[in-house]
């Protein structure tokens, strides 16, 4: 499981949803925590008043945006990959940390170097 963090992940629920988001975190009782996640359902379309009765259609699949989810370990069914971990810049690779500034109170103020806060120097 530690070699799929980053990676996006379709994850199937024990209710029937499906949810594809990129996997950010795990522990040992299978709860995850996924970024920028996106819901899958299977829907049956309702029949109206004067459809006839002998068409047949097809389950819809209804698609919703989440955006971070943490998910129940005992509702996961299965995992499967769906794409690799996003590419990072090569200036970010080079420096093996990420740069960016935190707006507190309208102006930035510190620095986050990986988990670090620091004072910013830079602005």
């Amino acid at each position: 499981m530690l070699s799929l963090i980053n990676w996006r992940l379709k994850v199937t629920l024990n209710d029937g949803r499906a949810l594809v988001g990129q996997m950010l975190a795990f522990d040992r009782h299978m709860n995850l925590v996924l970024a920028d996640c996106e819901e899958f359902r299977r829907v049956k379309p309702k029949r109206k008043a004067g459809d006839p009765a002998g068409e047949p259609t097809g389950p819809q699949e209804i698609k919703r945006s989440l955006g971070l989810v943490i998910l129940r370990g005992e509702t996961v069914v299965s995992l499967s990959v769906e794409g690799p971990p996003p590419v990072v810049d090569e200036d970010k690779k080079a420096a093996g940390v990420s740069f960016e500034c935190a707006w507190i109170a309208g102006r930035r103020t510190k620095l986050f170097i990986g988990r670090i806060l620091f004072p910013c120097i830079m602005c």
